[in-house]
């Protein structure tokens, strides 16, 4: 096997000391080439923490448009590099739903279309242009996207200075559309354990994904008591924490009725 993850750890300490030896373990036995991690949750910290560890070959993890301004984001993705560990972006499209009355995204749209792609495409077109990201795990679930996905892998176009300008003021603008998965600052501040970040993705799945079974089959994986919280738990506190201001009691009330 080329390369190993644990799969969605919510923190670096999950990776404990027995992983390290389990892995050097199958790489001598020739088992497994690389290893590492992904990651939905607390990105910055999952990063920080892993560029301590030289035992770390590559990391998945969430990264777009959205996140890549952000100045922790961007000194933990630099931290990795440096300690040459191999990055995967995943999530690159953003999520998040369309405003149709945004200006800039308006702008956006006649923009990319005048140079031959459209703001999906350029949305990968801003990840692989980072040379410290090796590779981008996209989902693709029909052809068209598919298509459209390897145009963009193959075309030399570059985004201007002005096209990522206008990526970052999108992002600003829609920031209160998409979960960041800054997890810690909002579950923790709720008397019992609620995963809101995957309830989110949940949602995301479906809203932006319109992929109702990945939703769904996600939302089973929460701890069963999950969906009795979602209704029962007064979410004020939480979305006090939330640096992007999402509305959380209402999203985590919309998933429990979603997925009945």
């Amino acid at each position: 096997m080329d390369l190993f993850f644990v799969h969605g750890i919510r923190g670096i300490s999950e990776m404990e000391s027995s992983l390290k030896s389990w892995a050097q373990t199958m790489k001598k036995a020739g088992k497994i080439r690389l290893f590492g991690f992904s990651t939905h949750s607390n990105m910055e910290e999952c990063l920080e923490g892993a560029a301590k560890l030289p035992w770390i070959d590559g990391i998945m993890f969430t990264y777009n448009y959205r996140l890549m301004h952000e100045p922790r984001m961007k000194e933990a993705v630099e931290a990795c590099y440096r300690a040459g560990i191999g990055l995967t972006a995943m999530k690159t499209q953003g999520g998040g739903p369309v405003k149709s009355d945004s200006e800039s995204e308006i702008e956006m749209a006649g923009r990319f279309m005048q140079k031959g792609f459209t703001d999906s495409q350029a949305r990968l077109m801003a990840i692989w242009q980072d040379k410290r990201i090796a590779s981008i795990c996209s989902q693709m679930p029909n052809l068209t996207i598919m298509a459209a996905n390897g145009v963009a892998a193959l075309d030399q176009t570059h985004l201007s200075q002005s096209d990522r300008a206008l990526l970052a003021q999108y992002s600003k603008e829609t920031c209160g559309d998409y979960c960041a998965g800054c997890e810690r600052l909002c579950s923790e501040t709720l008397p019992e354990r609620v995963p809101i970040n995957d309830v989110m993705r949940s949602l995301m799945y479906f809203h932006s994904y319109q992929d109702f079974g990945l939703a769904r089959s996600t939302f089973e994986t929460l701890p069963a008591q999950t969906k009795e919280l979602l209704n029962q738990l007064d979410f004020s506190e939480a979305e006090s924490s939330c640096p992007r201001n999402l509305p959380i009691g209402k999203l985590m009330r919309e998933a429990a009725t979603l997925f009945v």
